[in-house]
């Protein structure tokens, strides 16, 4: 009887640390999923942004009659590459789900082919152009779509 009121100390203890492990475990991964989450949150937010800044750009080079076609042609590179997207890109391989990769890299070749037309010399009122418009409008649509999935965002009914 001697050994009875140690024991079931101990082992009290040793079940409050245990649940105390437990807990602490517990807490530690919902805030490391929490962080992850944010971090795709604010990564998707600037790879959309980026990717609209390039659209605008693009657009606006295409309504430009006044850009010769060498300019044009250097004008085009030089705004596609200073919204950051392919940067952005790189960190979306790293920590984005499949389904947003195909999806990002689908939509960012649309804007690619955009850009490429246009260096061509193709403009705005070219049904070429219009063409990659709406499979843009399409592709970013998707993207958005699988962004919002994986982030958990409820589709509204």
């Amino acid at each position: 009887m001697e050994w009875l009121s140690p024991i079931s100390t101990a082992l009290g203890a040793g079940i409050g640390v245990g649940a105390t492990l437990l807990a602490d475990r517990l807490r530690w991964r919902r805030e490391r999923e929490d962080r992850a989450l944010e971090t795709r949150q604010q990564l998707y937010a600037e790879y959309s942004a980026a990717l609209s800044r390039i659209r605008t750009a693009l657009n606006e080079a295409a309504n430009d009659p006044g850009l010769s076609e060498g300019e044009r042609r250097v004008r085009v590179r030089e705004l596609f590459l200073a919204p950051g997207a392919y940067e952005l890109r790189h960190q979306l391989a790293i920590l984005a789900p499949q389904e947003v990769i195909g999806a990002s890299s689908a939509a960012f070749k649309l804007l690619r082919d955009t850009r490429d037309r246009i260096a061509e010399g193709a403009d705005a009122a070219s049904a070429e152009y219009a063409e990659l418009e709406d499979a843009y409008d399409v592709a970013i649509a998707e993207l958005r779509r699988v962004m919002r999935k994986d982030l958990g965002v409820r589709e509204e009914a």
